[in-house]
């Protein structure tokens, strides 16, 4: 059988990919800069890599090239997907299986600003949004944007904005987010700031559609996902981590899905954010990404397995789709993950109690089918070693916790000696 790459295993995008393409006995090559990631306990990686880092472009596109065997090649993040779609030609030559659109057609889609310039041609709602150019742009923009409005990046992930609520906030906010941009991590994705109307609507109102378009540009599966959890921060802004949520059929929200990804001609994975306004009665675009996401392992486990999709497309063989089957979904064993975060913000009075158990519940009154992440009974191995790794995390903020805490009373002691000693003199 034809080999499947992945690259970058340490990332937990890559989970659900694994289960869904080793249980079909297809020799899965892992790749990653650490020797002891989770993946690389899984009992369906056939061979594992040390690689140099996938930011190291070139250094890693030469790896690819002269070391790993060849076979269908998935992209573990936006950078990677980006990187491969402006070397499919040489990859292409190489022997190596990909399905990515063109990097003029990803990046209309996945930076912000120009998915809100062609979102609007083609008739999608969205937030106004406008381009920050240089910081000249700050006063006028202060005057006539409406408040709130958020300041984000065009091409990080949709969590990174700071929310606005007046004039006077407008350069700090700027300038918080200017140094993001230009952090070293985030420089290999090029982004820039945009102003967006801040969209008025609850946790409960936020929306993924994961999609998988063929190598020919066909829509094959959608798989909408409805959030009943998300990150809290103390602002009351929601970020993007699927804490908890549930899918089920949304004929609206996919055919506005169909008809952007159909409008971009798009190709290979693709995840969609969105929220309902109910004031306005509409779903609005907030981003799209040209991966898998994080949360692989839900959709994988749910029957929609796009891992699977993506290798059968390439390498010739058919496959058909299922209809998309209520599940419920909980990120109970990760941390963070949806009981540490939920806490801290029922702590912070943000959320409550009540409502956390309510949502566990439901799995045994409307006894649906559910997935708990990350639990994958037919690979204990994989699971054990996420357990660990949680455990060894969990114990190790402790200890700083500790330290912290014994370092601060040490110092009292040392101030109360100096106090009395002075006092004595």
């Amino acid at each position: 059988m034809i080999n499947a790459i992945l690259p970058n295993c340490d990332v937990r995008v890559m989970e659900g990919i694994i289960r869904s393409l080793g249980k079909r006995k297809i020799p899965i090559i892992g790749l990653s800069t650490k020797k002891n990631c989770n993946a690389f306990h899984s009992k369906y990686i056939t061979k594992k890599m040390i690689s140099p880092p996938s930011r190291d472009e070139n250094q890693f596109i030469e790896f690819l090239i002269k070391s790993v065997p060849k076979g269908v090649l998935f992209a573990s993040d936006d950078h990677t997907a980006i990187l491969f779609s402006e070397k499919r030609e040489i990859l292409d030559r190489k022997g190596f299986l990909i399905n990515f659109p063109s990097k003029a057609t990803l990046l209309m889609g996945f930076d912000k600003w120009l998915c809100y310039l062609q979102a609007l041609k083609i008739g999608i709602p969205c937030a106004y949004t406008r381009l920050i150019e240089n910081r000249e742009d700050l006063d006028e923009m202060s005057r006539s944007m409406q408040y709130p409005f958020i300041i984000k990046a065009t091409t990080l992930a949709g969590g990174n904005y700071i929310r606005v609520q007046r004039p006077e906030e407008v350069i700090q906010a700027f300038t918080q987010m200017e140094s993001l941009i230009l952090s070293k991590e985030n420089r290999v994705l090029h982004p820039k700031l945009i102003a967006q109307e801040w969209l008025d609507y609850d946790m409960e109102d936020i929306w993924c559609v994961e999609a998988y378009y063929d190598r020919y540009g066909n829509a094959r599966g959608f798989f909408p996902i409805k959030k009943i959890r998300t990150v809290m921060y103390r602002g009351g802004t929601y970020g993007s981590r699927l804490y908890a949520g549930e899918s089920f059929p949304n004929e609206e929200i996919v055919s506005l899905t169909r008809k952007l990804l159909d409008g971009l001609e798009w190709k290979g994975f693709a995840h969609l954010d969105w929220v309902y306004c109910k004031k306005k009665n509409q779903y609005y675009l907030t981003e799209i990404n040209p991966r898998l996401p994080g949360f692989s392992f839900f959709p994988s486990q749910a029957g929609f397995e796009m891992a699977y999709y993506y290798y059968a497309d390439l390498t010739g063989e058919p496959f058909n789709v299922p209809e998309v089957k209520s599940f419920l979904y909980f990120e109970t064993l990760r941390y963070p993950g949806d009981i540490s975060s939920t806490l801290s913000a029922i702590w912070r009075k943000q959320y409550t109690f009540m409502k956390l158990i309510q949502s566990y519940v439901r799995i045994f009154t409307e006894k649906k089918p559910f997935v708990m992440d990350f639990f994958c009974k037919s690979d204990m191995k994989m699971t054990l070693a996420n357990m660990f790794n949680i455990i060894r995390t969990v114990t190790k903020e402790i200890g700083q916790m500790i330290s912290q805490k014994s370092r601060r009373l040490l110092a009292g002691i040392l101030r109360n000696k100096a106090y009395i000693a002075v006092n004595k003199s």
